[in-house]
């Protein structure tokens, strides 16, 4: 047998009377030791001056069980605490009447703890114990209507208490159930929104970029069959390869919206090319969300694009760490020659320090920079694996 309702389990200790109404387990335990002292007391001064050994026996009995029931009772040892309480009460009860207390107790306790049949059975102790006591002492039928009116009000009293925690239970139940539908209905229109917006950002940027990637085909095409200087195919060149990337980006930000993610590795091996900056990925390679990858792969297009504009010709190293709890992301160049020039360079997307951190921030994880002891710049973002919690 155990403290289980239709809703929820019972409290850690069914409570007595007054305690009954506590909701913090040890408040209810403190004013339950504070009534079995008084019942207790008000007991023992009214027995009789030879009460016998029997009803000290079983008065020490009942203020055991009620201790129990008080502290540490649960489940079946809260049913035989019940039990001795109830019993132990009946044979005192025969005794002096104000021994009834603990046979109320005992009922009260046994309609909060258990289901109906069981704490009927459980409050039947008391009468059943009375009648028995009284019978063997010839004291027949005695306070018998009295032993069954303080059950009968402690089980009522019990059971009413009983009802209203499951029905508190039962009302929190469905108002979580409620936030939980909603919660998922709130989700379901977000990836809706989320969906709405790839297609949107798909049809502008990839279908513009496209056709701006083709024209400037058709001007280099033109610029070599014209004979212009080197440098203008040069940086025509060089346009023709910030589009492409800027594809791919576009591309990305979608797979991203729609959360299907593209391996990482894959991502900065594109870009390191590019840039022609060193790579190495150390670990192993596990699997991160969309929204992670694409705040790495920010983080280091940024720290890449950087690099470019104001250490032109440094070497630049980039590295992947996967951790067993996060994946790290450094990118690190050197100090720049003094002598170097500086060649033109468009941004790769004006993405920007503070844009970068937010990134990393929103996918739960750390970003910093600053410079190096070589004189260089290191940027470092770190970001954990997501928990599912299923």
């Amino acid at each position: 047998m155990t403290l289980i309702s239709r809703f929820g389990p019972a409290p850690e200790q069914p409570g007595i009377g007054v305690s009954a109404l506590l909701p913090d387990p040890r408040a209810r335990s403190a004013v339950s030791l504070i009534g079995l002292a008084i019942s207790l007391w008000i007991t023992v001064d009214s027995l009789p001056a030879h009460p016998g050994a029997a009803a000290l026996i079983a008065l020490a009995a009942a203020g055991a069980g009620w201790l129990a029931l008080a502290t540490v009772a649960t489940g079946r040892t809260a049913l035989a605490a019940i039990a001795v309480t109830a019993a132990g009460g009946a044979v005192v009860g025969v005794a002096d009447a104000k021994g009834l207390i603990f046979t109320g107790v005992a009922a009260g306790s046994a309609g909060v703890a258990f289901g109906i049949t069981t704490a009927l059975a459980l409050a039947a102790i008391g009468p059943a114990g009375f009648a028995l006591t009284a019978l063997a002492q010839h004291q027949f039928p005695g306070q018998l209507f009295a032993v069954c009116t303080a059950g009968l009000i402690g089980l009522v009293a019990g059971a009413s208490r009983r009802e209203i925690t499951q029905r508190a239970a039962h009302s929190a139940e469905v108002a979580y159930q409620t936030r939980r539908a909603a919660l998922a209905g709130q989700e379901a229109e977000l990836a809706a929104e989320r969906n709405r917006l790839a297609r949107d950002l798909h049809d502008v940027l990839a279908h513009t970029l496209g056709a701006l990637s083709i024209q400037l085909t058709v001007i280099d095409t033109l610029a070599r069959k014209a004979d212009v200087p080197d440098p203008l195919l040069t940086q025509i060149g060089r346009g023709t390869e910030l589009v492409g990337s800027g594809l791919e980006e576009a591309r990305q930000a979608v797979r991203a919206l729609r959360e299907d993610n593209t391996p990482l590795p894959a991502q900065l091996e594109r870009l390191c090319t590019l840039h022609r900056a060193d790579l190495k990925i150390t670990g192993e390679v596990r699997g991160l969300e969309a929204q992670a990858t694409l705040a790495l792969y920010r983080v280091a297009q940024e720290a890449l694009t950087n690099a470019a504009k104001h250490a032109p010709g440094a070497p630049v190293t980039v590295r992947l760490v996967h951790g067993p709890e996060e994946a790290a992301l450094t990118v690190h160049n050197a100090a720049p020659d003094p002598g170097a020039p500086g060649p033109l360079h468009t941004s790769g997307g004006g993405f920007g320090l503070a844009g970068m951190r937010e990134r990393v921030l929103q996918a739960d994880g750390q970003c910093s920079t600053g410079p190096s002891e070589d004189g260089g710049w290191t940027v470092t973002a770190r970001i954990p694996y997501r928990r599912r919690l299923r």
